[in-house]
C-alpha cells in the first residue's frame, strides 16, 4: 500500500518536474554552454573559449549595465522589505481600522501588469504633461526634472516605482508572519515596561527574521533579473543611465550576438548564486545565534 502511494505521489510530481526540466534546467545549461561560443543565430556556433568573458572587461556598455543593476538591487530591495515590514506592523496594530482595505490597496500593484504600470508611471513622470510635474509647478517649482530622461533622475525614478510596486507583496507576507508570533511575548514586554520601539526591535523584528531572509533572497534574485519595468519606462532608450544587464542582453540578441549575450547571462547567473549563498549564510548564522541566545 505504501509503495502504491509513493508511485502515485511521484506520478503527480512527474509533470511539474518535466516542465521545470524542459523550460528551466535545460535552457539554463544550454545558455551557460553557449557563453563559450560565437553565434549569430543563423550559422553554426563557433567555439571561442573564454573570449566572450574576457571581452566583457573591455566592453564600454557592460560596465554601466552591471553598475546600474547592482545599484538597482541595493537601492530597491532593502527599502521595499523594510517599508513592507513597517506597513505590516502598523496594519497589525489593534488600533488600526480597515486592515483588509489597506492590504488590498497596497497589494494591488503586485498583481497588475508591469507593462501597464510602466506606461502609467511613464505618463505621470512625463516632463511637460505629467501629473507629477504639474503638481510641482502648482506649488512653485518652475523647472521640475525630466524624470526619465535626466541621467541623474532616470534610475532613481525607476527604483522608486519598483519599491512602490513591491511593498504590498512584502506587507502581505509580513502580515502572515506577524499573525504567528506568540502574543504572550508582547504581553510580557508590556508588563516589563518596554516601549513600542523596543518591542519592535527586540521582539517583532527577530521573530520575523525567516520571513525577512525569504523576502531579501527572492527580492535580490528578482532585482538582478530586472528588465520589463526599465524597458517600458525608458522607451527603449539606449543611454547608459538606465541600462541594466538583462536589457543589455536583449539588445545583444537584437544585434545577433547570441553567444556574447549568453556570456552576460552567465555573469547574472554567477552573481545571483553568490548573492543567494551570502544571504543564506547570513540567515543561517543569524538563526544559530538566536538559538544560542535562547
Amino acid at each position: 500500500m505504501t509503495g502504491q502511494r509513493s508511485i502515485t505521489a511521484y506520478a503527480f510530481l512527474l509533470f511539474p518536474l518535466g516542465i521545470l526540466l524542459v523550460f528551466t534546467l535545460v535552457p539554463t545549461v544550454i545558455g551557460l554552454w553557449l557563453g563559450f561560443f560565437a553565434w549569430d543565430g543563423g550559422t553554426d556556433p563557433t567555439w571561442v573559449g573564454t573570449k566572450n568573458f574576457t571581452d566583457l572587461a573591455d566592453d564600454a556598455k557592460f560596465g554601466p549595465a552591471l553598475r546600474n543593476t547592482l545599484v538597482y538591487v541595493a537601492a530597491s530591495v532593502p527599502p521595499t522589505v523594510l517599508i513592507g515590514f513597517l506597513l505590516a506592523v502598523a496594519a497589525q496594530a489593534e488600533w488600526f481600522r480597515g486592515r483588509v482595505i489597506v492590504r488590498t490597496l497596497f497589494f494591488l500593484p503586485t498583481i497588475l501588469s508591469i507593462v501597464a504600470i510602466g506606461y502609467v508611471w511613464r505618463w505621470l513622470l512625463e516632463p511637460d504633461a505629467g501629473l507629477l510635474n504639474w503638481g510641482l509647478r502648482l506649488v512653485g517649482f518652475a523647472n521640475p526634472p525630466d524624470w526619465l530622461n535626466d541621467q541623474a533622475w532616470a534610475l532613481p525614478s525607476i527604483i522608486a516605482v519598483s519599491v512602490w510596486r513591491g511593498v504590498g507583496f512584502c506587507m502581505v507576507i509580513y502580515l502572515a508572519s506577524l499573525a504567528t508570533i506568540n502574543r504572550s511575548l508582547f504581553e510580557a514586554a508590556e508588563m516589563d515596561g518596554a516601549t513600542p520601539a523596543q518591542v519592535l526591535r527586540h521582539i517583532t523584528w527577530p521573530q520575523v527574521a525567516p520571513t525577512t531572509a525569504f523576502l531579501l533572497i527572492t527580492g535580490v534574485i528578482g532585482a538582478l533579473q530586472v528588465f520589463d519595468i526599465v524597458f517600458v519606462m525608458t522607451g527603449q532608450a539606449e543611454g547608459d543611465a538606465t541600462s541594466v544587464l538583462n536589457l543589455y542582453i536583449y539588445r545583444l540578441f537584437t544585434y545577433g550576438q547570441l553567444g556574447y549575450a549568453a556570456a552576460v547571462g552567465v555573469v547574472i547567473f554567477a552573481i545571483t548564486l553568490l548573492a543567494t549563498a551570502v544571504q543564506l549564510l547570513w540567515a543561517g548564522r543569524d538563526r544559530s545565534s538566536r538559538r544560542a541566545a535562547a
